[in-house]
């Protein structure tokens, strides 16, 4: 059941109350009734109009009602008009329905109350025995049952239909709401499913940026270190600078066609699901250091301890760790770039050891924000995708990358 619009729900109430009242004076059109009568029919109407903006007003107007007809301010009931005292069970339903806090409870109270002032109207100022030919004459006197004994029933009538009016109400007010509730979280989890998907997006691009880079970066720098240098040997007119400027533009080309098979690779990865992207593993990285060292770079490779098995993607994340690292090495490394590769096979995993001269790469010095996601902070979190750790600071004489990958049990098996 769909709720109404807000502007419908606000006009339900003085509706309903233009029809009790519309239904009133059609039924009892060419009846003459004192003039109470229609002040007590307009304050029923008005009490239904108000049930939900002034539901406090409402329920006092349901309550003087009686009480001003036992003061006899008002007129009593008659015969054909006692059952307009079920417009409070109507106010109730609208109250039950429409209010909440203190005042839903107040309505409650406010229909027993109602009920016990209705019974004692009927029975000391009404004549309802005689309405329902209850009255007769026995032994030469008249014998009315007008008494509190009497009155007891009408409470109880009233009573019941007052607190089923305002259960209903009630009811389809929790109904209402518990529906609301579902709808609210069904949009949460429409939300969450569509921020799930937007963070699996975000997540594939930030990889796939980093694979990018990484393979883009580190060729770059090797071809752009061999190009200077090449130009370097031909402008200070060495005689050995045809020779090594052809072996510089081998060593470009090389390092270039790699490049562009990786980079293809990565492509054709990302259109094709069942494919796989470059994978470069641990016995890649000799060839890795012969490039930097062809650019210009002497790199210094040790390794301590028995070389456990990783698991690919683990290799892969210490792979790209120590590119990333000769990398900026080779940028920021001046004329005469060095740097010290050291693998520890000791403990529950691989400790990983980069030192390069030279000053720090701009990602820990500042740097776009670009170039921190891709430098440092790329390596930091390949580290702790691998399930380990990374730092990257200054020392006395250049930087230093230290991190550390655990060999799991499962792997060791």
């Amino acid at each position: 059941m769909r709720r109404l619009p807000k502007h419908l729900r606000l006009a339900l109430e003085p509706a309903v109350a233009v029809a009790f009242l519309a239904l009133w004076i059609v039924a009892e059109a060419g009846r003459e009734h004192p003039a109470g009568f229609w002040v007590w029919l307009a304050l029923s109407a008005a009490a239904i109009a108000l049930a939900r903006l002034l539901p406090a007003v409402a329920l006092a107007l349901v309550v003087v009602v009686p009480v001003a007809q036992l003061l006899g301010v008002l007129s009593p009931p008659e015969a054909t008009t006692w059952p307009l005292y079920g417009s409070a069970a109507i106010v109730a339903f609208f109250v039950g329905l429409g209010t909440g806090g203190r005042m839903r409870w107040v309505a409650p109270v406010a229909v027993v109350t109602q009920s016990l002032l209705v019974g004692a109207t009927m029975v000391y100022r009404g004549d309802w025995q005689s309405w329902l030919g209850v009255a007769r004459v026995a032994s030469g006197s008249t014998y009315l049952p007008n008494s509190a004994d009497t009155a007891l029933p009408l409470v109880l009538i009233g009573a019941v239909a007052g607190l089923s009016g305002w259960t209903a109400g009630f009811a389809l007010q929790v109904s209402a709401r518990r529906r609301a509730d579902q709808a609210q979280i069904a949009q949460a989890e429409v939300d969450l499913a569509v921020a799930d998907a937007e963070l699996a997006g975000v997540k594939e691009r930030s990889a796939i940026a980093q694979e990018v880079h990484d393979v883009l970066a580190h060729s770059l720098a090797v071809v752009i270190a061999m190009a200077d240098g090449s130009r370097f040997l031909r402008a200070a007119g060495s005689t050995t600078a045809e020779e090594r400027t052809d072996v510089a533009l081998s060593e470009i080309a090389d390092t270039a066609r790699t490049a562009l098979t990786d980079l293809r690779g990565l492509l054709e990865a990302l259109h094709d699901d069942a494919g796989e992207r470059p994978q470069p593993s641990l016995a890649e990285l000799p060839a890795l250091v012969e490039r930097m060292s062809s650019a210009g770079m002497r790199v210094a490779l040790e390794q301590v301890g028995e070389a456990r098995a990783l698991t690919p993607s683990q290799e892969l994340s210490v792979y790209r760790i120590v590119q990333e690292s000769l990398t900026n090495a080779l940028k920021h490394g001046g004329k005469h770039p060095v740097a010290a590769v050291s693998f520890a096979w000791e403990g529950e995993g691989l400790a990983l050891t980069v030192v390069s001269d030279g000053g720090a790469p701009p990602a820990a010095g500042g740097g776009t924000g670009a170039r921190r996601a891709f430098g440092i902070e790329g390596m930091k979190q390949r580290a702790r995708l691998a399930g380990g750790w990374l730092t990257a600071e200054p020392d006395a004489d250049g930087f230093i990358v230290t991190a550390f990958v655990p060999v799991r049990a499962e792997v060791l098996a």
